[in-house]
């Protein structure tokens, strides 16, 4: 144990509250900074907390933004769908949520939008996020946000694999593909795979972006 004599004292201490570090040659009068200074300059790898987020989730936060700019709009003409409108606006915070692209235009826009779309529901709350995220003038004089048709455009769909009427999953697909293509996919997916092997098709039901129902033989 050492005594308290041989204690280093506060003053020998470094601010940050860390040990100091010891000369390289204690019979040397110059300092440990003076005297060990490195041959080349450091280098450091930064490495980017927030990496460049991939086209397709870009796409994914565009379409969630724009379906509720479309979806809301609709509930508030005519008569008024004030709980469809908020479960629009939970799904597009949830979105926003997830999406892990901060530094991104599109996920400014979906900021803007959520606060634009949630003013005439939550007036008060809404001015007060405007104005922090730096707005220069009242939320509710900005107009209001339409909808991109070409952002409602899906890559994907998601297909469900029934097997005798009952679901046994879903799996992603080209929004694009056709009944055979969309047969073939539930086949050889991992669903597929594990309640048709050892079975024998009798008939297959394509409900063209929804659903592909495998009839099998008793």
């Amino acid at each position: 144990m050492v005594s308290a004599a041989k204690r280093p004292s506060r003053a020998g201490r470094r601010s940050n509250g860390t040990m100091p570090m010891l000369k390289a040659n204690s019979a040397s009068s110059t300092a440990f900074g003076a005297s060990c200074k490195p041959s080349k300059p450091m280098v450091v790898n930064w490495v980017n907390p927030y990496p460049p987020p991939s086209v397709k989730l870009k796409k994914d936060l565009r379409r969630a933004i724009h379906t509720a700019i479309k979806e809301i709009s609709d509930d508030l003409e005519g008569d008024y769908q004030l709980n469809t409108a908020v479960a629009e606006l939970m799904k597009l915070s949830n979105a926003l949520g997830s999406a892990d692209c901060y530094t991104s235009g599109v996920y400014s826009e979906g900021i803007q939008t959520l606060l634009t779309l949630l003013a005439p529901f939550a007036p008060h709350i809404s001015e007060e996020l405007w104005q922090q995220l730096g707005g220069t003038d009242s939320i509710h004089r900005q107009p209001w946000p339409k909808a991109d048709p070409t952002a409602l455009v899906a890559d994907e769909i998601t297909l469900v694999i029934q097997v005798m009427g009952k679901t046994r999953g879903a799996i992603q697909v080209p929004a694009t593909a056709s009944q055979a293509e969309l047969e073939e996919a539930a086949k050889q997916s991992d669903i597929g795979q594990r309640y048709l092997a050892g079975k024998t098709i009798k008939k297959v039901i394509v409900v063209p972006g929804k659903l592909v129902n495998f009839v099998l033989a008793s």
